[in-house]
């Protein structure tokens, strides 16, 4: 299955269930091929999907020469796929359909460092708080992690502030590492996906985190001419953005 014919699927809001998320992989991995690239090398892997989702990084920082926290929003399922590919090292907080899926797990494990986190679930929450302190604990590489906030795909322009997580808050607490906030556009096979990074934060522990998120988030996307595209989303994801939503 092609690329095109995959999100096709998903009415181009780029989210997929358990069984069509193979398919998009499958999709991603055969357009990296038609580009005459390798996708079991992660290096051709990384330059064929920058050219599939035409990404432009705006403001990237050097990521081979400090740690950061990856902050960013979360518009689609593809969000992980390329963001985890700008760093060889580059921890991503998922959600166990994707880590565990046996179709997709030995592939991305070949090109990712999943963590896999059941949301509803306060002793995984707590897991991934200690794990993620031991992991840059362990030694002194340059390595990342990111969080999505939001803890699933929603458009920040609609959240309360209840939908955003504080875990990078108390994660940059714990190891004094800065907080990258990052806002991306709606990855798009038609269109520029433009990702915009802003400068690294301290976060102190008497900030109100949430607040700054999406008081960032906001000004990230607005530095966008033209004007940054707004998510198209499914029903779902377009309603669970405070609590008492259907689906928050």
């Amino acid at each position: 299955m092609k690329l095109a014919e995959a999100v096709k699927l998903t009415d181009y809001t780029y989210a997929f269930t358990v069984d069509t998320a193979a398919n998009a992989v499958m999709g991603l991995v055969e357009g990296v091929k038609d580009l005459g690239l390798n996708p079991m090398l992660t290096a051709d892997m990384k330059e064929g999907v920058m050219k599939l989702f035409n990404v432009e990084l705006i403001n990237m920082p050097d990521l081979t020469s400090g740690r950061y926290i990856f902050a960013p929003n979360h518009v689609s399922d593809f969000d992980a796929v390329i963001l985890g590919l700008l760093h060889r090292q580059m921890r991503i907080v998922a959600k166990t359909d994707w880590t565990e899926h046996p179709k997709l797990a030995a592939f991305v494990a070949l090109h990712y460092d999943l963590y896999g986190i059941n949301r509803a679930s306060a002793e995984s929450l707590h897991r991934v708080m200690k794990d993620a302190i031991d992991y840059f604990k362990e030694d002194e590489e340059n390595k990342h992690f990111l969080v999505f906030n939001q803890g699933t795909i929603s458009d920040f322009n609609n959240n309360s502030p209840e939908r955003i997580s504080r875990i990078p808050q108390v994660l940059s607490l714990q190891t004094e590492i800065p907080v990258l906030f990052v806002f991306i556009e709606q990855p798009s096979i038609e269109h520029p996906t433009r990702i915009v990074f802003d400068e690294p934060t301290m976060i102190g522990k008497k900030d109100d985190y949430r607040a700054m998120w999406l008081e960032r988030m906001a000004k990230l996307q607005d530095s966008l001419i033209p004007a940054a595209r707004r998510p198209k989303l499914t029903y779902k994801h377009a309603n669970n953005n405070k609590p008492g939503d259907e689906f928050f």
